[in-house]
């Protein structure tokens, strides 16, 4: 795992120098790789780079959305469909991938133009490593994870696993936390604030050039992603987003106004009103226009929360817990992670 994590860092450092870059002065050279990395006109605090709802939400966003980004950025995608998953395009991988993990596609976006410059790209070099999982720069892509679709699968499940553990209270695999300090590979102090920060450094643990307070200035980091993050966002692409509701990281989607869930961490419900979850009560609110409660499961013996994956004794089939409380068949868990309604908050197999 310690090599796994040294080869996406690797990585990162090396897809730095293949992505956008402002021409002029003040070039700064990548200490590891040699290449241009881009000028630094804005930068982020470390111990707070995104917050968890760029990493979680966007779940609106369409395919279409994605195909009109990626042409408009004369990105090689935009052209792109992927053999090994039955010719899909490029962006349709990436919005059902990212989503099916519960993951926003554009979040992914930008990490994959941190990881290989694909999305602003015409060519296809990085094609095979586009998200830079498990790619170590030494050997190539482990075989597993060649591939795009691969890529933006491996990308998504993997982030997915890190909120996990960070939503049970535990340390990522690498040892992340929020309010708890570690260093990262630069090195500097970080004390991440939020999960989205911890995760990101999994995945990249380096902060970069693009932080106030700390970071190699030859290298990008994770604070690239925070810099090219927020320029897809907020660089004129209109992206829509859901009339009215609120975006539950229970549910894995937008619940519409007045729609009702009940957390998967208190079991509490909450409900939204004006854009807004209400405080916790252990009552369901009575004017709930949709439900999300957690699901009784024969198999356990007990109730578990939406987008729980179980394995029923009876048939030896995988059901995952949806909308209304309902079990809707969820055959493809074993092996995505995932099913109907986004990635499985927990899996129990027989």
């Amino acid at each position: 795992m310690k090599l796994r994590l040294w080869c996406l860092v690797v990585s990162v450092v090396l897809a730095v120098g293949c992505g956008p870059v402002d021409e002029g002065q003040g070039e700064v050279i990548d200490e590891l790789t040699g290449q241009v990395l881009q000028e630094a006109t804005v930068k982020y605090d470390m111990h707070r780079l995104l917050e968890d709802s760029n990493l979680l939400g966007h779940q609106w966003i369409t395919t279409e959305q994605v195909q009109a980004f990626l042409t408009q950025q004369g990105s090689y995608l935009a052209t792109y469909k992927d053999p090994a998953f039955s010719n899909k395009s490029a962006a349709a991988l990436i919005v059902e991938r990212s989503k099916a993990y519960g993951i926003s596609p554009l979040y992914m976006l930008a990490r994959i133009q941190v990881e290989s410059s694909l999305v602003q790209s015409g060519t296809s070099n990085n094609l095979s490593k586009a998200t830079g999982c498990g790619c170590p720069d030494s050997s190539g892509c482990d075989a597993q994870y060649v591939g795009f679709g691969k890529q933006i699968e491996c990308s998504a499940k993997k982030l997915r696993g890190y909120f996990t553990d960070l939503d049970a209270g535990r340390p990522t695999v690498s040892g992340w936390k929020v309010g708890t300090t570690k260093s990262t590979l630069d090195p500097c102090s970080v004390k991440p604030v939020n999960k989205a920060t911890a995760a990101l450094y999994t995945y990249t643990p380096w902060v970069g050039a693009y932080a106030t307070q700390c970071g190699r200035t030859t290298v990008g980091g994770s604070s690239l992603v925070t810099v090219i993050y927020n320029r897809y966002a907020s660089g004129g692409f209109n992206w829509g987003g859901p009339t009215t509701g609120c975006v539950s990281e229970t549910a894995g989607t937008t619940v519409p106004d007045l729609g009702c869930v009940q957390s998967s961490s208190d079991a509490m419900w909450r409900q939204c009103v004006a854009g807004t979850f209400s405080a916790g009560t252990p009552d369901k609110p009575t004017t709930c226009t949709q439900e999300w409660p957690w699901c009784a499961s024969a198999t356990l013996g007990r109730s578990v929360p939406a987008r729980t994956c179980v394995q029923s004794s009876s048939n030896q089939q995988w059901s995952q817990c949806g909308v209304g409380g309902a079990w809707v068949s969820a055959p493809m868990a074993p092996n995505s992670g995932a099913g109907p309604v986004g990635a499985c908050f927990e899996m129990y197999w027989l």
